[in-house]
């Protein structure tokens, strides 16, 4: 089984937890009434839901379904346990010391859903359990006006309701920051990590994957490759068909590469390809595929090749050290007519 993100196992932790204090203190509950009636036999059927949690937290199940099935089960019990209090106080009855516990409701909503539909949830969750609390305590008037009391303890579990309410709202504020914070950091990696006209891998991002391939020790090949003649197709097509050039010549090599493998423009019209566990046999193969490949005709612009310099990581030790090699190889293939792929020696 893959391990668990830190995160995750905090919160099966708490979930955990929660299931077994919830299920210790709804047993004392009962236990201690001196005349328990049907209705505090809830107690009961929610500490067995919850002791049901705590099993599929132990048993590993996933901890979607652990928070779907806790949220409605709590949600479903503090309805109707506030709904037949409410009915209670109207016969004189006190506050349940369980809907002290009612807050969890609001908490887990949050921890469940994204920001807006927590909120969402939270909000008509308290609509349902004022309209039918307000009803029942209706129903549950005994002797004309609540006195007091009853009306003080109405107004307690109303009122921290919607406490829990406001304080989901502030939760759900600050998960909307967390969102769009975080949006921005990945927009902002994003624009560090790409090429922003071709999309591939920037020159920074490009280098860390080398680096990261040759401390690892595995097999690998770097692939160094130049369009030949850009300048004149800049100066004679203009930019905008220079660009497109680009981007096909990215297209086109990006179809011939593996998911593994790491494309990434080093500047210019200079190219890299990453091939882990590639050997140099191999990698100068994909290079003349990826020649044949560019320099097949486009109706989009004017034709273009490209040269090549093809290079086994090997027992190389820097990534200066491996462009090096590279771009001596890829020197050799530009003087020797371009248009073509030459390794690197030694």
């Amino acid at each position: 089984m893959p391990e668990r993100d830190p995160i995750d196992r905090l919160k099966r932790g708490v979930y955990f937890g929660l299931a077994l204090a919830g299920t210790f203190s709804l047993v004392i509950g009962y236990v201690v009434l001196t005349h328990p009636t049907r209705e505090n036999e809830l107690l009961l059927v929610y500490a067995a839901l919850l002791v049901v949690v705590a099993f599929a937290v132990a048993v590993g199940a996933p901890t979607r379904w652990v928070e779907r099935f806790a949220l409605a089960i709590t949600a479903l019990f503090f309805l109707v346990m506030t709904w037949l209090n409410l009915h209670g106080i109207g016969h004189g009855a006190g506050v349940w010391p369980p809907l002290l516990w009612g807050g969890l409701v609001y908490l887990l909503a949050y921890v469940l859903f994204p920001p807006k539909q927590a909120y969402a949830f939270a909000w008509r969750y308290y609509v349902v359990l004022l309209l039918g609390g307000l009803v029942a305590l209706q129903l549950g008037r005994a002797h004309g006006p609540l006195r007091g009391e009853q009306i003080n303890d109405t107004l307690q579990i109303l009122l921290s309701n919607l406490g829990y309410l406001w304080v989901s709202r502030v939760l759900v504020a600050f998960g909307l920051r967390a969102e769009a914070d975080r949006a921005q950091a990945r927009q902002m990696q994003k624009l560090v990590d790409t090429d922003a006209l071709t999309g591939c891998l920037s020159r920074r991002r490009f280098l860390e994957e080398a680096e990261a391939l040759l401390q690892s020790g595995r097999t690998g090949s770097l692939i160094l490759f130049d369009l030949d003649n850009f300048k004149q197709i800049n100066d004679t097509y203009g930019h905008p068909t220079g660009d497109r050039v680009l981007m096909r010549s990215v297209q086109r090599t990006l179809h011939n590469l593996r998911e593994e493998d790491r494309l990434g423009r080093l500047g210019g019209e200079e190219f890299a390809v990453l091939l882990p566990g590639v050997g140099l046999e191999e990698a100068l193969q994909l290079a003349e595929r990826l020649r044949r490949a560019l320099e097949a005709p486009s109706d989009d612009g004017p034709p273009a090749t490209a040269s090549f310099g093809v290079v086994e990581t090997g027992w190389l030790n820097s990534t200066s050290e491996l462009l090096a090699r590279a771009d001596r190889a890829l020197y050799r293939a530009k003087h020797a007519g371009k248009n073509r792929v030459a390794a690197a020696q030694g």
